[in-house]
C-alpha cells in the first residue's frame, strides 16, 4: 500500500478504505463576528427614525455650544478693544503731561514755588598753574637731583621708621 501525502500510512493488515476528507471553507472570525452583530443590532423603522433624531439633536447642542463661544469671544473681544482705547487715551494724557512739567517755564515756576532763585555766576574759581616739561623725552626717567648728603640722611630715617615723605622723595 502506498502512503498518500499528508495521510499517515496504515499498519500491515489493517485496511482503510475511507474516501479523502474535503475541507470545507468556513467564513472566518470577523465574518462571523459581524453578521452576528448585524443581527442583534437590527433595528426596525422606529429605531432608524429616533437613531436619525438623535443625530440631529447633537448636532444643534454643538452647533449651539459653538455659536456661545463665538458671542462670548466676541464680547471679550469688544471689552479688550474698550480697554485699548482707554489706556491709549491715558498714555496721551501722561506724555502732555510729561511735555509740560519738564518745560523751562514750567521748571522755573516749580523752582520758584519752592524757593529757589537763579543766580549768574560771578566768579569761576581759578586752577593751579602746573609746571610741565614738553620738550623731555617720552618715557625718560626723571634724574634724582637730591644731594648725596640728603639720600644718606634718608636711608637712615627710612630704615628706622622715619616720615614717609622722605622715603618717596629717595625711591625712583
Amino acid at each position: 500500500m502506498v502512503a498518500q501525502p499528508g495521510h499517515a500510512a496504515a499498519p500491515a493488515g489493517t485496511r482503510h478504505t475511507a474516501p479523502p476528507r474535503r475541507r470545507r471553507r468556513t467564513r472566518g472570525f470577523v465574518q462571523v463576528a459581524s453578521a452576528t452583530a448585524a443581527e442583534r443590532l437590527r433595528l426596525n423603522a422606529f429605531g432608524h427614525a429616533y437613531l436619525l433624531i438623535g443625530a440631529v439633536v447633537v448636532a444643534i447642542l454643538v452647533y449651539l455650544v459653538l455659536a456661545a463661544q463665538v458671542t462670548q469671544s466676541s464680547y471679550q473681544i469688544g471689552q479688550l478693544q474698550d480697554q485699548q482705547r482707554q489706556l491709549i487715551a491715558e498714555q496721551d494724557q501722561l506724555r502732555y503731561q510729561e511735555v509740560t512739567l519738564h518745560a523751562p517755564a514750567q521748571v522755573q515756576q516749580q523752582a520758584n514755588q519752592s524757593g529757589m532763585q537763579r543766580v549768574a555766576p560771578a566768579t569761576y574759581v581759578a586752577g593751579q598753574p602746573v609746571a610741565i616739561d614738553l620738550t623731555a623725552p617720552i618715557g625718560a626717567s626723571p634724574v634724582d637731583q637730591t644731594p648725596l648728603w640728603l639720600r644718606a640722611v634718608a636711608l637712615v630715617f627710612n630704615t628706622a621708621g622715619g616720615p614717609k615723605d622722605v622715603m618717596a622723595s629717595t625711591k625712583k
